[in-house]
């Protein structure tokens, strides 16, 4: 069962929904993403896209951040997302939206300046040549709002060699592979000379 790590709420358990092809980060890379974040969580503002239960969303918040919105499509999915934020009493800081992740709606709603942003597209969103771009052109709308020192995380299915994730705006990514299943890519804004 998904659970928080670390901060004011550690080892607090996160509802999951039976049968469901959530894909919460698992506790070592959860773990591994905040140490390469450490800093640059507390006080801060986080966007969390396709935030499912709030694996991210909720790790952040236990780690006092100072605003998270997370936005969630699916209605059963949403629905165990906002029971967490109620069972955790973080509803002061932590906001769900029921929305497509791609949609201009996250972009309105969102703290300002953004500190962290969290992507977690489907892996066949990102698999798909289609779908990919639209996920990639959201990272790239987002970019403008994030803050100078902020980050943008994408987690990707095992990054294709073909595939290139750059993104107009943007250094990176920095790449990190856990256990040949899944890439997390960091991206952090351009400094301008």
């Amino acid at each position: 069962m998904p659970r928080i790590i670390a901060g004011t709420h550690r080892s607090r358990a996160l509802e999951t929904i039976e049968g469901m092809s959530t894909r919460p980060y698992t506790d070592r890379v959860k773990e591994s993403v905040f140490n390469i974040l450490q800093g640059h969580i507390e006080g801060a503002n986080v966007l969390d896209l396709f935030a499912g239960i709030g694996t991210m969303g909720l790790e952040a918040v236990s780690r006092g951040a100072a605003s998270v919105l997370m936005v969630e499509r699916d209605r059963r999915v949403y629905a165990a997302l906002e029971r967490n934020i109620d069972r955790l009493g973080v509803d002061d800081v932590a906001v769900a939206l029921q929305g497509d992740a791609l949609s201009t709606l996250p972009i309105l709603r969102s703290p300002r300046p953004l500190h962290v942003v969290f992507v977690d597209p489907p892996f066949a969103m990102m698999e798909d040549d289609r779908t990919r771009p639209r996920v990639l052109e959201q990272i790239q709308r987002l970019a403008d709002l994030v803050d100078p020192q902020g980050f943008i995380i994408l987690r990707t299915p095992l990054k294709h060699p073909r595939v290139d994730h750059a993104i107009a705006g943007l250094v990176g990514p920095e790449v990190r592979t856990y256990r040949k299943q899944h890439s997390v890519l960091f991206y952090s804004r351009e400094q301008s000379a």
